[in-house]
């Protein structure tokens, strides 16, 4: 019986652990007798996951020892190993590249995982993405910014003029012919050109299955350019493949995928065209269009530009960029380098390597990591906030790479690759003319546009600056205007040594910065002695009682004047300080008064509370809504008050503030119930006209409200008057609860009816809302009086219906004057040790 016979035959003797099963299997490989790798799994379901392991590493094995073989989980239902077909490879351990991930492109040959094989994952997978954190070193490596290398190239060094490996470009020798070349080496790691006499190595021509490889147009830190001759369609093509072959790493891979998946997507006569992609004989390539010239940076190595050829080039170069941005590709590595200008003059842009996707953020670099070449990156990218890149971004490096074309070096240079980046992250960019003065303002302003370190500033889209350059072009007016003699004021201070020194700001100080130093340490001395002097004269006016004390009242004969006179009298007793107390219209005019330092305390309630000048002595009492109904009124509830007419107490007074919260509340507009505002005592009055002692009534009976909205402490004399003379009863003023809730300076309260009740036991009470009234003082009220006013405001006896100390300490909402603040905190701590 055969393996396979013996594999399927459900009564034979299975292996009893995984080294029989993965025994049998690679004698079935070699006598071809499995038909399919998961068939042959399916028979050992308690080991297939180590099985499937093991299989994988058969793969890995055979892949990395016998170039003519494949792994065994080619396709599926294909098992085993096999030789290749021509030009057909795998290399395993390389991420899959889906094929339809790159518009355009024709991939070649890109494997898939095998199964099982948790070391190879796609390049767009949750843990790689996650990876990129680490993989500052190797994206520095493939940047001019990063250090300069201490080991030697593998096999050659860049030609002169390269710039990284952002090289498409090649022109050939006229002595140079494209078929007279021999040598290959397959089996090499890499291919590259001819080598000194005695250097080890293979040489061009390379056979690169449908390439092939004839000249190296440029070598960098992570990947070769070759010119190539593609057979079958009979062109030369740019070819650029990893440099370090099929020794590249996974992040490698990604990343040089990651260039090919950005330009491959982009279809513009200003960017180099991506062709194909794929791997051969386990290096990964991919090709391009091949632009005979030279690049900017070589172009630039031979003399600065004239205005007008530079603007021009920049302008082709932004419409290719602004092409990259609408299709959410960002270029991030914008410089002369890679920029590619052909025979024709035609401008290319090249070197998508650090690209990043702006609507899925594929990019493969972390957040922290200084991402581009430093003299021509944005602030941001020399920050290490390259998550922060944007447009504006590509828009930074255009204006660098203008800057240079004009003057021949880029617009910020440091000693060092650490100092450039400081000077490209903080200092602002030199104008234009200070190094070609002869450059039009419109241009300069252009490029200081460009340059600006907020990307706010900047040109919000790479189009926008190429229209602003054809306007230029054209001797139209550009859209950019030079800065402002405030932002050059801010330049020029931030050269002064003090200054600089403050802001770490490295720079060098003229003349003229050393004297305004001088001058600006006069005027600091001078500030620093006024500030002090004030909180002396400050300290000084809060322990020094005023000459005459100078108290607000209330309305003649109010409970606001009464509470103001017992104080007044107190103070003037205790402190030997004349006090007087002025009659005023109520909180309203209280507050004012306050505010304007006529006085120095005054009364109020807590609606006039408002403002950071305010602050509060000490909390005086409760002061009801009392509802007054007439005796020949149809209102019978708060339900009835619609048609009504309603007084609310005079204008200006605290009264008519409760009075709008409470109908607010209850939704009664102006348009339901018409407010009276008219003096208290003008409610009293009959239908005789006479009040009820036989004097003249203030007003007819017949033109008085239905109702009254009366705030004022409880027990006032003018509401008993009113209740027992005037012919007015209380009602029940309903939802105090919800009107508190939407007025947090009222309170739900129980008002006890005051007049005489013919039935014995307590009166009624009648429910209603509440505000309180406080004894308020300016903010900068002198210590001393405050205290002063404490001490007699609670010396015995109380003032009647004052709201004692204990209560008054626990109210820790109140925006308390600091002096009164420390009376209560003392005066808690003070009981607390009596009860100890």
């Amino acid at each position: 019986m055969t393996g396979a016979e013996e594999a399927n035959d459900p009564s034979a003797d299975e292996p009893q652990d995984v080294d029989q099963a993965f025994a049998l299997y690679l004698r079935m490989c070699d006598s071809g007798e499995i038909p399919s790798r998961e068939a042959f799994l399916e028979q050992f379901p308690d080991v297939a996951d180590q099985l499937r392991e093991l299989m994988d590493a058969a793969d890995l094995i055979t892949g990395m020892t016998s170039p003519g073989l494949e792994p065994t989980s080619r396709a599926e239902g294909q098992t085993g190993p096999r030789r290749k077909t021509p030009h057909k490879a795998a290399s395993p351990g390389i991420p899959s590249f889906p094929p339809d991930l790159v518009a355009g492109a024709t991939p070649l040959d890109m494997p898939t995982p095998a199964a099982g094989n948790q070391s190879v994952r796609p390049a767009n997978s949750e843990e790689n993405q996650g990876a990129a954190a680490h993989l500052l070193a190797s994206t520095l490596d493939d940047n001019p910014m990063s250090a300069p290398e201490t080991r030697e190239p593998r096999h050659s060094t860049p030609p002169d003029g390269m710039d990284g490996d952002t090289v498409s470009i090649g022109k050939l020798a006229p002595h140079e012919s494209l078929g007279d070349f021999s040598g290959n080496d397959p089996a090499a790691t890499l291919p590259m050109g001819p080598r000194k006499a005695g250097e080890s190595g293979p040489s061009l021509p390379y056979d690169l299955g449908d390439y092939l490889l004839m000249k190296v147009l440029g070598v960098g830190g992570m990947g070769v350019v070759y010119l190539a001759k593609q057979r079958e369609l009979d062109r030369l093509v740019a070819v650029k493949m990893i440099r370090s072959g099929m020794l590249a790493g996974a992040d490698e891979v990604r990343r040089f995928f990651t260039e090919a998946r950005a330009a491959a997507k982009l279809r513009h006569p200003g960017i180099v065209a991506v062709h194909q992609f794929g791997t051969r004989a386990g290096h990964h390539f991919f090709s391009m269009q091949w632009v005979d010239g030279e690049d900017l940076q070589s172009v630039i190595r031979s003399g600065p530009l004239k205005p007008r050829r530079a603007a021009e080039i920049v302008r082709d170069v932004a419409h290719a960029i602004e092409h990259a941005h609408s299709r959410g590709v960002l270029h991030r590595d914008l410089k002369p380098a890679n920029v590619l200008i052909a025979h024709g003059d035609t401008v290319h842009v090249t070197d998508f390597g650090l690209a990043k996707n702006m609507t899925t953020d594929g990019s493969l670099t972390g957040s922290d990591a200084a991402i581009g070449t430093p003299h021509y990156m944005a602030p941001e990218q020399a920050k290490g906030q390259s998550d922060l890149a944007s447009a504006r971004s590509d828009v930074y490096s255009l204006g660098a790479i203008l800057f240079a074309t004009l003057t021949g070096q880029p617009p910020l240079v440091g000693d060092t690759v650490m100092q450039t980046l400081m000077h490209v992250a903080h200092d602002p960019a030199p104008l234009v003319t200070t190094l070609r003065p002869d450059v039009p303002p419109d241009l300069e302003q252009v490029i200081a546009k460009c340059l600006e370190k907020d990307p706010k500033l900047r040109y919000a889209s790479a189009g926008e600056l190429a229209d602003d350059l054809d306007n230029y072009l054209c001797g139209l007016s550009v859209r950019a205007r030079a800065r402002g003699r405030m932002r050059r004021a801010v330049d020029w201070t931030k050269r002064v040594p003090l200054v600089a020194a403050l802001i770490d700001h490295p720079t060098t100080a003229s003349p003229e910065h050393r004297r305004f130093q001088k001058l600006m340490l006069v005027a600091i001395g001078l500030l620093i002695m006024s500030v002090v002097g004030g909180v002396f004269w400050q300290q000084h006016l809060a322990t020094t009682m005023p000459r005459e004390i100078l108290l607000s009242g209330g309305l003649q004969g109010g409970m606001y004047t009464k509470t103001s006179l017992e104080i007044s009298q107190r103070l003037s007793d205790s402190t030997g300080v004349a006090c007087h107390v002025e009659p005023s219209g109520g909180t309203l005019d209280n507050r004012s008064r306050l505010l304007d330092r006529r006085v120095h305390l005054a009364p109020m309630q807590a609606s006039g509370m408002i403002g950071d000048q305010l602050r509060v002595v000490a909390p005086l009492y409760y002061e009801a809504v009392h509802l007054l109904v007439r005796d020949d009124s149809s209102v019978a509830s708060a339900d009835d008050f619609a048609g009504h007419s309603i007084a609310i107490g005079p204008v200006g007074s605290g009264s008519q503030q409760v009075a709008e919260m409470v109908l607010d509340s209850l939704g009664y507009s102006e348009t339901d119930c018409s407010r009276h505002m008219l003096p208290w005592d003008a409610l009293m009055a009959s239908s005789t006209g006479m009040s009820a002692d036989g004097d003249a009534a203030l007003s007819p009976r017949d033109t008085l409200p239905d109702l009254a909205l009366v705030c004022i402490r409880p027990g006032s004399q003018l509401v008993l008057d009113l209740l027992t003379k005037g012919g007015w009863h209380l009602m029940d003023l309903p939802n105090g609860m919800n009107i508190a809730l939407q007025h947090p300076t009222l309170r739900s309260f129980r008002l006890q009816d005051p007049t005489p009740s013919s039935e014995e036991g307590p009166s009624p009470s009648i429910a209603t809302v509440a505000t309180t009234a406080f004894l308020v003082s300016h903010v900068r009220c002198p210590d001393v009086l405050v205290e002063a006013t404490l001490n007699c405001l609670y010396s015995e006896p109380l003032l009647e219906g004052l709201i004692p100390p204990s209560n008054a300490a626990e109210w820790q909402g109140l925006v308390f004057h600091p002096a009164a603040r420390r009376y209560f905190n003392e005066w808690v701590e003070a009981r607390l040790s009596q009860s100890r």
